[in-house]
């Protein structure tokens, strides 16, 4: 599988608030929270089903001082640890 050009979409069952720009998540599944950083839950905000991975590394590379290489690494794997926590699923096509 491409990962580059999968969706990602959160969970339905899956709560964010956004506090002073972090976000808190609250996978019930689970029993947990978690607390993104600024860049996380502006990552938080862009997976909405209808971005790419790619395309989400895009919109970081043009809001933050991030090289691309580093940026794809690091979605990515950020990315696979929400989906490992229960809070998003991935998707071959856009929602």
């Amino acid at each position: 599988m491409d990962t580059l050009h999968t969706y990602p979409i959160p969970v339905d069952s899956v709560a964010a608030k956004e506090i002073n720009r972090e976000a808190v998540l609250v996978v019930p599944e689970r029993g947990k929270a978690e607390v993104l950083n600024e860049v996380g839950s502006f990552i938080w905000s862009l997976v909405d089903g209808k971005r790419s991975i790619e395309e989400i590394v895009q919109v970081l590379c043009a809001n933050y001082a991030v090289e691309e290489g580093v940026a794809r690494k690091d979605a990515i794997l950020f990315l696979q640890n929400l989906a490992d926590k229960g809070a998003i699923i991935f998707k071959l096509e856009p929602k």
